[in-house]
């Protein structure tokens, strides 16, 4: 890949991390991290890290840390926004960034606000601000809240050193999926820009993945633009092998061009070996 390639694939990277116990014990499954990176490589980002991290202050803290070593475009944190002892992740931010943890004003309106709302729907529900309601509203210093509809704790957004934006988020999976559709836009329209995501599927008539193995390596030599993935699969007129052909970047018509030349080259390789196409899917 030469350096064009690497440079725009450090202007689009994300770095994902979930925090949470219950997510490493079993208790609830990561449905964040998958509904995320699909979500970006739609719009042409490069998700380069998704890691699960323990509700540890000092390993939440290290991560973020190695992340910005990286410098990746955007990182997005789900999980640990919330009242209890065991939410860190305001915490881990303010190690990692070496900033102080303040109440910050905006940020305690939005949690007033919703307990408000709260108290407007419920018998017998006190709206005051308790220690535990205000933490959610302590963030990093320079950290600007954003809108969470569907919970008490606001999103966070900080700016490193203008290269790398940080962005934490609920993980409630509700609340995560609101925050994005509607407060992150605008940031992700200015980290990440305009883009797509270009995915072909080519279906064998048959399939040994090992007999395509070295033909694969070869076309991908000659296509670095694009990965290609072979796999087994359980199709709804039984199993085949199929190859995937996927690009994202910030130029659409030239990754939509880059797969077919891709494509091409390969169905030139796969009739060498006696193989044909039973059919192209692309998405």
């Amino acid at each position: 890949m030469d350096d064009i390639q690497k440079a725009e694939d450090c202007e689009r990277c994300v770095e994902i991390f979930a925090i949470g116990n219950e997510l490493l014990v079993g208790q609830v499954q990561d449905t964040n991290t998958h509904w995320l990176i699909r979500q970006l490589t739609a719009i042409g980002a490069r998700v380069r890290r998704a890691v699960i991290l323990r509700d540890e202050y000092d390993e939440i803290a290290d991560a973020l840390e190695s992340a910005l070593k990286r410098r990746p475009r955007l990182v997005l944190t789900t999980g640990g926004l919330g009242p209890t002892d065991d939410d860190l992740t305001m915490r881990a931010l303010s190690r990692a960034l070496k900033l102080d943890l303040i109440e910050d004003p905006v940020a305690l309106q939005m949690v007033r606000r919703r307990y408000e709302f709260i108290a407007s729907t419920r018998a017998n529900f006190s709206a005051d601000l308790n220690d535990a309601r205000r933490k959610m509203a302590v963030l990093p210093r320079g950290g600007a809240p954003i809108s969470n509809p569907n919970g008490a704790a606001p999103g966070v957004v900080l700016e490193v050193n203008g290269t790398t934006t940080i962005v934490s988020m609920p993980g409630v999976p509700s609340e995560m999926k609101e925050i994005y559709n509607s407060s992150l836009q605008p940031i992700l329209a200015r980290t990440i820009g305009a883009g797509g995501y270009v995915e072909r599927t080519l279906v064998l008539d048959h399939g040994d993945e090992s007999r395509i193995a070295e033909l694969l390596q070869d076309v991908q030599s000659r296509h670095n633009m694009v990965y290609i993935k072979s796999r087994g699969q359980l199709l709804e007129d039984g199993a085949h092998l199929t190859i995937v052909l996927s690009a994202g970047s910030s130029d659409l018509a030239s990754m939509r061009s880059e797969v077919s030349h891709t494509e091409a080259d390969l169905v030139d390789g796969l009739a060498n070996l006696s193989y044909s196409i039973k059919r192209v899917v692309e998405s």
